[in-house]
């Protein structure tokens, strides 16, 4: 017992010494992500990196196995290699890269994070760090988050974050994304945003659905009326883990 309470002043100690100062940051996740999400069930596991340096953050992930198609027409891009995602605080910004059906990638620039989080009374220790409850709608998917008020980053893994301090855990209603805190440590990173940044959110969308017109003139959706799964006329399947509406 004395032991384990050694344990907790230790790690409320270090605490304090990391977030006296939190400008230079590396947090570390686990992450398990559903290849197939709203398909079925093929999960990986990730490790994601989330750097701060003063005003501005980057995070990615990356599995522990490399993507393994279902067949020969699962030409399916590996679903992390989207998962990269740079904000910039001073400037309200955030900008993520995204790939297109040749293979090749770009960059999207998006509002800060723009979801709407709901706060809530709940709280919980996670490896001996308080942390409270909120959730959002943010794309079609519901989302909970677990963040410390006592460790004042509004930032989080992939495009989460604005929240009164650091995302510790997360995950969406069906578990597709779970994410849990495994570490931090004081550790410089130099961080320099895109220097070309294609598309903002609002070309995208409408690339999006001039694309699905083009294919089908009509795309019938699976259920929530969004093109998470859109089945077109010429039996393409289209699967995008932000849903995007099509009206």
């Amino acid at each position: 017992m004395k032991y384990i309470q050694l344990m907790i002043i230790a790690q409320m100690l270090f605490q304090q010494w990391v977030f006296a100062q939190p400008t230079d940051l590396r947090v570390e996740y686990r992450i398990r992500f559903n290849d197939n999400f709203d398909r079925g069930r093929k999960d990986r596991y990730h490790k994601g990196y989330l750097f701060v340096s003063n005003e501005l953050t980057m995070f990615y992930m990356r599995a522990d196995e490399e993507y393994k198609a279902a067949d020969d027409r699962d030409e399916s891009f590996e679903p992390d290699t989207n998962m990269l995602v740079y904000t910039d605080q001073t400037k309200s910004l955030m900008v993520a890269r995204e790939y297109g059906f040749d293979g090749k990638p770009f960059f999207i620039s998006d509002s800060l994070y723009p979801m709407q989080w709901q706060l809530g009374n709940d709280n919980r220790l996670i490896d001996s760090i308080q942390c409270t409850r909120a959730t959002c709608l943010f794309r079609g998917r519901n989302y909970e988050a677990w963040f410390a008020p006592d460790i004042p980053i509004a930032a989080g893994p992939w495009k989460m974050g604005g929240l009164p301090g650091l995302i510790i855990e997360m995950k969406d209603e069906q578990e597709n994304m779970f994410v849990k805190l495994l570490g931090i440590r004081k550790e410089f990173t130099k961080i320099s945003l895109p220097q070309k940044v294609d598309y903002t959110m609002a070309d995208h969308i409408g690339k999006f659905k001039k694309l699905i017109e083009r294919l089908s003139g009509s795309a019938l959706t699976a259920g929530s009326g969004d093109c998470i799964s859109c089945q077109t006329a010429s039996q393409y399947e289209i699967y995008t883990w932000e849903k995007i509406p099509l009206k």
